[in-house]
């Protein structure tokens, strides 16, 4: 597995896609600074290196998903149109080996671009912050960005779940894409309509934060659903998770390498 692992990243590595990434998210974050010195409101950079970088997690967690599910949508079915798929599993692996072994890379992708953009905001907001203290910790920061990661891992998973159905990558990415960026209006028409059904509908459960007591987490935001604590919405979220991932298996098995 480990090593299946390995080639998928220099794979990644090979196509320079995500170190592009990175670099657009920097660039991105220093054109913030430079906008907030320049013509921000006074006290606009007041604060440590963790506001600055906890400003941007919302800058990354834009671009994350999208690059995630773009990966996890191609990274089955180009080896099926390339047919380098038959040379993964000539060898004596289990399919299931192959496959879980693309998914662990989209995750681990998905986090080494968030970590790396983070940490880069960190070093940046080094530079222009005044160092002003204030309530923002490391773990708050921290617990913030592993919060957010529910979304995009989601989301990547679906794609990668429709990966598996269709023989293109064209289909999975535009339906996910659809969904990702349609979630907010498909949450609304549920509540409006079949509220419900809307409890247990996995969108409205993907932004575990709102559980968080410390508001510096959560924003102030609660829970869509009273009834719905911490541990049930988890569960739920991994009950999707296992039915997405159980039936990309099973589809993966069932399909034929010609």
């Amino acid at each position: 597995m480990f090593k299946l692992i390995q080639n998928e990243f220099l794979k990644l590595h090979a196509k320079k896609g995500m170190y592009i990434l990175i670099g657009v998210i920097a660039l991105l974050e220093i054109l913030g600074a430079v906008v907030k010195a320049k013509w921000g409101e006074p006290g606009s950079l007041s604060g440590t290196y963790l506001d600055f970088a906890s400003s941007n997690i919302v800058l990354i967690m834009i671009f994350t998903p999208i690059f995630g599910i773009t990966i996890a949508s191609r990274t089955i079915t180009d080896e099926f149109q390339k047919g380098t798929i038959k040379q993964l599993l000539i060898r004596p692996r289990k399919r299931i080996t192959v496959l879980f072994s693309k998914y662990i890379t989209v995750l681990l992708t998905m986090l080494f671009i968030v970590f790396a953009s983070t940490l880069i905001a960190m070093i940046i907001g080094g530079f222009v912050m005044d160092g002003s203290k204030t309530e923002l910790t490391l773990a708050i920061v921290l617990k913030t960005i592993l919060y957010q990661l529910v979304s995009p891992f989601f989301f990547a998973t679906l794609a990668f779940f429709f990966a598996n159905v269709f023989r293109n990558s064209v289909l999975p990415l535009l339906i996910t894409l659809f969904l990702y960026f349609l979630e907010p209006a498909i949450t609304m028409l549920l509540m409006m309509f079949a509220k419900g059904v809307a409890k247990f509908v996995v969108f409205f459960h993907l932004n575990l934060s709102v559980y968080d007591s410390n508001k510096l987490v959560s924003g102030g935001a609660e829970p869509t659903f009273t009834e719905f604590t911490f541990t049930t919405s988890v569960l739920l979220v991994i009950a999707y998770f296992a039915v997405l991932l159980v039936a990309s298996s099973v589809l993966f098995q069932k399909r034929d390498v010609l």
